[in-house]
């Protein structure tokens, strides 16, 4: 075997063994959260099935390049042919996404004329009190409502089956505890999703004369898709994005590909 061969194997090893750690490691994360939530929602469903096929390829990825030969020369190079179309596409679609969503976590609110109301969307409340995310979107908030003493602020979020109290109230309390004072604050506390929480809040502005301007505390992945439902409710937004910790962005960036791809396909 000639050392062009051997350096060629040597490199594919030490590929597969990175992807198969990788995987690994993500596998084990999204097995985490599941087993911690109790639940198995589209970003951690996804995220594992991809973990699984790509440790299945680096396993036994010979065995499968043969049988994709032999489809490829046989009766399966339509359907193959239309997998690989697919796939493209998939991709391209996670691209773009992906940088829509970049742009929309630093988009700034244009100058209108008119102060911003800062539109705080909930997030799960624990029995303790806010969940991770949730308290990444009050430290936002807060942030921006400091920085920006004239700007009134709606926290949005209804109270779900499995919460001690609504996201609103939360979010609230928590504000009011921090030094922002009660009168800034508005609370819709009936949603029970990111479209109701600025519909509702919408009403808000129009009913206490707040105006259009808007600006929308929510984490980084999730400000393209509350953005594009705001500006279709006739707001002006920009974002003040809140952190999330890496152990959740995977499952909620995933998520967030099959939200933004119904918010705007369906």
């Amino acid at each position: 075997m000639s050392d062009l061969v051997i350096k060629r194997c040597n490199i594919q090893f030490m590929l597969r063994a990175i992807f198969f750690a990788f995987a690994s490691a993500l596998l084990t994360l999204f097995t985490a959260l599941m087993i911690s939530w109790r639940t198995l929602n589209i970003g951690v469903g996804f995220g594992m099935l991809v973990c699984l096929v790509i440790m299945l390829y680096t396993l036994s990825f010979r065995k499968i390049n043969e049988k994709i030969a032999d489809c490829w020369r046989g009766k399966g190079k339509i359907g193959l042919s239309v997998l690989l179309a697919v796939t493209v596409l998939g991709f391209a679609y996670v691209i773009c996404a992906t940088v829509f969503m970049v742009r929309g976590a630093y988009k700034k609110v244009a100058d209108s004329g008119e102060t911003p109301v800062v539109i705080v969307l909930g997030c799960q409340v624990m029995e303790d009190g806010p969940s991770t995310l949730l308290e990444e979107r009050i430290d936002a908030a807060y942030e921006y409502l400091v920085e920006h003493p004239e700007c009134p602020c709606i926290v949005s979020g209804g109270q779900g089956a499995d919460e001690v109290m609504s996201e609103a109230q939360c979010m609230y309390n928590e504000l009011v505890k921090r030094g922002i004072s009660p009168e800034r604050i508005h609370m819709e506390d009936r949603s029970t999703s990111t479209k109701e929480n600025l519909a509702f809040s919408k009403n808000i502005m129009d009913e206490k004369g707040l105006g259009n301007t808007a600006v929308l505390v929510t984490n980084g992945w999730h400000e393209f898709r509350a953005q594009l439902i705001a500006e279709d409710l006739g707001m002006t937004c920009g974002a003040a994005s809140a952190d999330t910790p890496l152990t959740l962005l995977p499952c909620n960036y995933i998520r967030e590909l099959f939200g933004i791809a119904y918010q705007v396909f369906l």
